[in-house]
C-alpha cells in the first residue's frame, strides 16, 4: 500500500476525533503517542462505536496487566493469543534461534 492511500485518521476533525481523544486518555501514557495505535483505535471507533471501543480497551488493558507485558500497546493488541488469554512467553521478545 502506498502512504497516497493511507487515511490519517488522527488528524482529521469531527466527533471521530473527539471521540479518539477521549479514548486515547485511558491508554498507557508510554504509548499515546503511537500513530499505530491511533490508528487502530479510531477505526474501531469507526465500527463500533465509543463504549464499545472503551470496554474492549479496558478488558485489553487488564489483560495486559495482568500478562505483565511490557512492550507496546499496539503490539499486544495485535499479537495472537493463545487459549488462557495471555501472550506467549516469547512474544515481545527476541525470535527462537533456529536449529
Amino acid at each position: 500500500m502506498t502512504e497516497e492511500k493511507v487515511i490519517a485518521i488522527e488528524s482529521r476533525g469531527g466527533p471521530l476525533h473527539v471521540m479518539l481523544r477521549n479514548v486515547m486518555r485511558m491508554v498507557p501514557k508510554k504509548d499515546q503517542h503511537d500513530v499505530a495505535l491511533q490508528r487502530m483505535l479510531a477505526f474501531r471507533l469507526g465500527i463500533d462505536g465509543e463504549s464499545a471501543t472503551r470496554e474492549y480497551l479496558m478488558r485489553r488493558i487488564r489483560d495486559m496487566i495482568q500478562c505483565r507485558y511490557n512492550g507496546s500497546l499496539y503490539d499486544f493488541l495485535c499479537n495472537t493469543q493463545d487459549s488462557t488469554g495471555t501472550i506467549p512467553a516469547n512474544r515481545g521478545t527476541d525470535p527462537p534461534e533456529s536449529a
